[in-house]
């Protein structure tokens, strides 16, 4: 009887020591695209054994180990689904460097809850040399991406864009560069270089002129270019809402930049011998490096005018001042036959006047164009991706206080997705259960020996 009763205080001792081992933690199927996949950060697991708010690391889930350490969670906390940051800086593995500098590669970033608090940008990610920049630009609302000397994709209405959706970017040397919205590439640009980013590669900013508040929900890098479809795949994971991305379907059919006056006097009053005359305006501002300064207050007006025609019908003229842009039949001037000869039957001249005494600090300003579509082109010069014809450059920077910072310029084949990624603790975890276990099962045999013989 005192044998059976010692064999049941061995079995108690052994119960208790397996309550005191942690629960199994359960495996991690990775739902993404796994070819080239070499970091995977998930906010709703920051953990490869699962979630815990109390954690300064955030795991690396595809199986490489490339974690995120040291996160000051006196000043950012772990939510359900990610890390909710304020004016974050938050340095990523070195060897991400390494993977953004080997020529090809993918980056995919989803965050929520976005308020752009920068004074002039929200940058996501940045390495020390900016050059990789990803971030919007506070005066004309793009999401754009720098990336060394290459051109750079962009694209309008950044935080409709970026706020709770997939935003991606792809390079390969001597192919291209592409931004995509939850899998939809909005802009391309050629990649003639390398990106050459250093260290330290961080996301985030802590700048005031470039910080910003969110969620950040997934994190992912890849050695690779993914394409269209998988970005889609990828983007399909996490629920998001649709975001319409709106469509170039317009042609330009000719449009001028005739006169800029400043105080009432035309195109900087520049001298004959530069060769430019009424109509030239946008050459002018380059003199000037497309810049009106005000800041002693001896601007007291400034007025624009020009002419544009589409194969659609114009709705309205605008003036975007920052990310703001009014409205105005004021704004659509009387049209000659001479205009519409050269911009075709939907022509309009424009003209705007606006008031220096109301802005503060560097603003600038671009008259738009709102045509029947429903399209808000910005005559900035630029030839948009789906658009026919380069408009004509109307933008320029009016300073009325000292200029901010620019980090734009000077910041800081699919596999199967069942791969699974153990959890941490699960291996140490089997091993000591297998190892009590034995050592139950021996302790059984022995008092059972010594009763029988």
């Amino acid at each position: 009887m005192k044998k059976l009763v010692s064999l049941f205080v061995v079995l108690a001792m052994l119960c208790t020591m397996l309550a005191a081992i942690p629960a199994f933690a359960d495996e991690y199927t990775i739902p993404y695209v796994t070819d080239g996949l070499e970091a995977l950060y998930e906010g709703t697991r920051n953990l490869r054994a699962g979630h815990d708010p109390e954690s300064d690391a955030w795991e690396d889930l595809s199986g490489h180990g490339l974690d995120i350490e040291d996160i000051d969670l006196e000043k950012y906390q772990w939510v359900e689904d990610g890390l909710k940051i304020s004016a974050a800086k938050i340095l990523l593995p070195e060897e991400l460097a390494d993977i953004i500098n080997t020529g090809e590669y993918t980056v995919e970033y989803f965050i929520k809850d976005l308020t752009v608090t920068g004074n002039s940008f929200a940058t996501f990610i940045n390495s020390a040399n900016d050059n990789f920049a990803l971030f919007i630009r506070n005066s004309d609302g793009n999401v754009e991406f720098k990336n060394a000397s290459n051109a750079r994709p962009k694209a309008p209405n950044g935080v409709e864009l970026v706020n709770g959706h997939t935003l991606a970017v792809t390079h390969k040397t001597g192919d291209k560069i592409q931004l995509a919205i939850d899998g939809k590439v909005v802009a391309t640009q050629e990649a003639k270089v390398d990106t050459n980013a250093n260290t330290p590669f961080f996301i985030g900013h802590n700048d005031p002129s470039k910080s910003y508040d969110a969620t950040i929900v997934s994190l992912r890098f890849y050695s690779r270019v993914l394409s269209e479809e998988e970005l889609t795949k990828n983007a399909s994971v996490i629920p998001h809402e649709q975001t319409e991305i709106k469509e170039y379907d317009y042609t330009v059919k000719g449009s001028s930049f005739d006169t800029l006056f400043v105080n009432d006097v035309m195109n900087f009053n520049e001298p004959s011998e530069n060769g430019m005359v009424d109509g030239e305006a946008s050459k002018k501002l380059d003199l000037h490096n497309r810049t009106v300064d005000g800041s002693d207050g001896s601007v007291t007006s400034l007025l624009v005018r020009g002419w544009i025609g589409f194969d659609k019908e114009i709705e309205q003229f605008g003036i975007k001042i920052g990310d703001q842009i009014t409205y105005s039949d004021e704004y659509r001037a009387q049209t000659g036959q001479d205009v519409l000869n050269a911009g075709g039957q939907y022509a309009s001249r424009w003209q705007v006047s606006i008031d220096p005494s109301t802005l503060t600090g560097t603003n600038r300003i671009v008259v738009v164009v709102k045509l029947v579509n429903g399209v808000v082109v910005e005559l900035d010069g630029q030839e948009h991706e789906n658009g026919a014809g380069r408009t004509v450059n109307t933008s320029f920077t009016y300073i009325a206080a000292s200029a901010g910072e620019d980090p734009g310029e000077n910041p800081g084949g699919t596999e199967d997705p069942g791969t699974v990624v153990p959890p941490s603790t699960g291996d140490a975890t089997v091993s000591i259960f297998a190892i009590v276990v034995v050592l139950a099962l021996c302790a059984a045999l022995v008092m059972m020996k010594k009763r029988v013989f």
